[in-house]
């Protein structure tokens, strides 16, 4: 952990955990979750497992809301919502709002953090949800996804019900 602050670049991990609300009891984790395979010493040590366990995590925790949050939407309609809701774009927005890539260790080649792809963008938000995870189990996971993504599923829901209206009006003509 100790090279993660040695970089003047990149910002420190208590500023990510005020950014994303959540305090790590191992820092470690959240260290991991910022080091993208292009600096890693391997890629065991990149953030590429945690960004596996965290897309699992975040859909898990995405579709148990929107069964709950929608009792009488059929799986179809849940698929559209989840989908949406946790894109690539929407991942990579959240990160951007988050202010992840200020804190993303990189490899020369990767350019600067301002042009980051949106496919390093959205593993940064999979990759802490895994960390958060890993900390502090299902809740403090399912408290972050959900804060971060509450808007996205709202707007997601709202244009699902209005395809759906569109639909069954084309479908009456």
């Amino acid at each position: 952990m100790g090279a993660w602050h040695t970089m003047s670049e990149a910002i420190e991990l208590e500023v990510i955990e005020q950014r994303i609300g959540y305090r790590f009891n191992d820092q470690t984790l959240l260290a991991q979750g910022l080091v993208h395979a292009s600096i890693a010493t391997s890629r065991v040590a990149s953030n590429e497992r945690l960004e596996f366990l965290g897309d699992a995590i975040l859909g898990a925790i995405v579709c148990e809301h929107l069964y709950r949050r929608f009792p009488i939407e059929l799986e179809g309609e849940l698929t559209k919502i989840k989908s949406n809701a946790v894109s690539r774009r929407v991942c990579a927005e959240v990160a951007v709002d988050l202010g992840l890539a200020d804190a993303v260790q990189l490899g020369k080649g990767m350019g600067d953090r301002t042009t980051l792809p949106q496919s390093l963008l959205a593993a940064l938000f999979e990759s802490v949800v895994g960390a958060i995870y890993l900390d502090g189990g299902i809740e403090p996971a399912r408290v972050f996804v959900l804060c971060s993504l509450e808007s996205r599923i709202d707007e997601s829901a709202r244009l699902g019900h209005q395809q759906n209206f569109k639909s069954v009006l084309q479908q009456s003509l």
